[in-house]
């Protein structure tokens, strides 16, 4: 806990990064008042299911800093529970982007398919849930101690470093999905398109950081814990998030006030 303390006293990338974490976790609390007004006045379903991803994208944010400034051990009923949710971001923007460009449209075949992995993660969160609250706490207060923790510790039926390899690797598949549709659609408007390609690069830029600091952690155990508390890449994150959170409260307005003329 030395070190956060001295983090958060002397180094102001700590502030700016809990600053751009802040600003957009309340541009996407606002956006997502929009989008259910928006989904039950006109049962949009696409933006329904954008706001189910927002909520796990905020989740697995607050989830993060919570576990960096240490505020985790004091809550440790929700730690572990975003992981099937995190599961539901890939499938929830897709099918987004397959609204977007056909409203009308019927659900994809087979659908509950992409339900498997949430099922998954689900299934992989009781040991943790069952344990009791006193072990609860011995583990987030190692983990608050030592974040690298999280990729090792026992409480599941799987090696929890498979969940950050799956997730981000179903990601990226639906996050191709998305591009091809954008690419072989030539019959819907060139606003919709122009929509669909915001928010592509936007979501695609926040994922790929992402992956690339999954992907050297696993690829760079000595300098995990070094990874994980960089100072340098929590900015990026943070800034790549509050991007996509501006997005998202200006196109959720944006459809309300183009329903409201």
């Amino acid at each position: 806990m030395t070190y956060l303390i001295d983090v958060m006293s002397y180094n102001p990338q700590f502030w700016i990064s809990l600053g751009f974490v802040m600003l957009g976790g309340i541009f996407c609390l606002s956006g997502l008042l929009f989008g259910a007004f928006h989904y039950f006045k006109y049962k949009d379903r696409g933006q329904l299911l954008l706001c189910v991803g927002v909520l796990a994208l905020i989740w697995h944010v607050l989830i993060y800093c919570m576990i960096y400034t240490g505020e985790i051990q004091y809550y440790p009923r929700i730690y572990n529970k975003g992981i099937p949710f995190y599961y539901l971001v890939g499938p929830c923007f897709y099918c987004y982007v397959w609204f977007k460009y056909s409203p009308s449209a019927v659900w994809p075949k087979y659908w509950i398919v992409h339900l498997l992995p949430f099922c998954f993660g689900l299934f992989d969160i009781i040991p943790y849930a069952l344990a009791p609250v006193a072990q609860q706490k011995q583990l987030l207060k190692m983990l608050v101690e030592d974040i690298p923790l999280g990729f090792k510790h026992h409480y599941g039926f799987v090696d929890q470093q498979l969940h950050y390899i799956l997730r981000f690797a179903l990601a990226i598949v639906y996050a191709i999905g998305q591009w091809r549709m954008y690419y072989i659609s030539d019959t819907v408007s060139k606003v919709i398109k122009r929509e669909v390609l915001i928010f592509n690069c936007v979501y695609s830029t926040y994922l790929l950081l992402q992956c690339s600091m999954v992907l050297a952690i696993i690829f760079n155990r000595s300098q995990e814990a070094y990874i994980l508390k960089s100072l340098d890449k929590l900015v990026w994150v943070s800034f790549c998030f509050l991007l996509f959170s501006v997005w998202f409260i200006v196109d959720t307005v944006k459809i309300a006030k183009n329903n409201l003329k």
